[in-house]
């Protein structure tokens, strides 16, 4: 299986599951909102962008449910907008790729949307939009070994982009050593002759007493 995390950043989550459909072709797709109040909007502006998609989620009843898991048999949809209550306990067959609208809270809610493919031998690709609050979560799918693709989508194509950690967490490439030794070398007021050299010493100087 293939994990993909795409961030969301200052955009529109819509616009971003558009771009997704430009660049996967996917036999049966479920898009995993948290709650039916998000899949019912999820499914509304889909719908409005002319994406044909499904909806799945607890607040249908018995017989629409029904309805429902029949037009995917059928291959009526392409999209099936969906909560947790279908990565537990219904079985849809031919799941080629699972999309996290929002990700979940907890890591096995996850395991369990992702599980809904790749199933039987078969090859899925899990993309999952991710802001600022979701790296917790991402960092406890990784320790558990859940090998990610750090990706965006630009021009109608997949792109690389750069781990969180070496984007939002990794400290400034200027040390703070470097800093202070620069805060303790003695400015001089004329400038002379080599006068560059004579602070750079100071500076390295500075750096190892630091």
């Amino acid at each position: 299986m293939e994990h993909r995390l795409i961030p969301v950043r200052h955009r529109n989550e819509i616009d971003v599951l558009m771009q997704i459909t430009t660049v996967i072709q996917p036999y049966l797709a479920i898009i995993f909102t948290n709650g039916k109040e998000e899949a019912d909007k999820l499914y509304a502006a889909l719908n409005e962008r002319g994406l044909n998609v499904g909806l799945l989620h607890g607040g249908l009843t018995p017989r629409e449910r029904k309805r429902v898991l029949k037009d995917i048999q059928s291959l009526r949809f392409q999209y099936i907008v969906a909560t947790d209550l279908a990565s537990r306990g219904i079985d849809i067959k031919g799941v080629s790729h699972v999309i996290n609208a929002q990700l979940p809270k907890d890591e096995n809610f996850y395991i369990h949307r992702v599980g809904r493919t790749a199933r039987a031998g078969m090859e899925g690709t899990a993309i999952s939009l991710y802001q600022e609050d979701d790296i917790r979560l991402i960092d406890k799918l990784e320790q558990k070994g859940l090998p990610f693709i750090f990706t965006d989508i630009a021009d109608g194509e997949w792109r690389e982009a750069k781990h969180w950690n070496k984007r939002n967490l990794r400290p400034k490439t200027s040390s703070n050593a470097e800093t202070e030794a620069w805060k303790h070398v003695r400015k001089n007021k004329k400038v002379k002759p080599g006068y560059k050299k004579e602070n750079e010493a100071g500076t390295r100087e500075n750096k190892k007493r630091i």
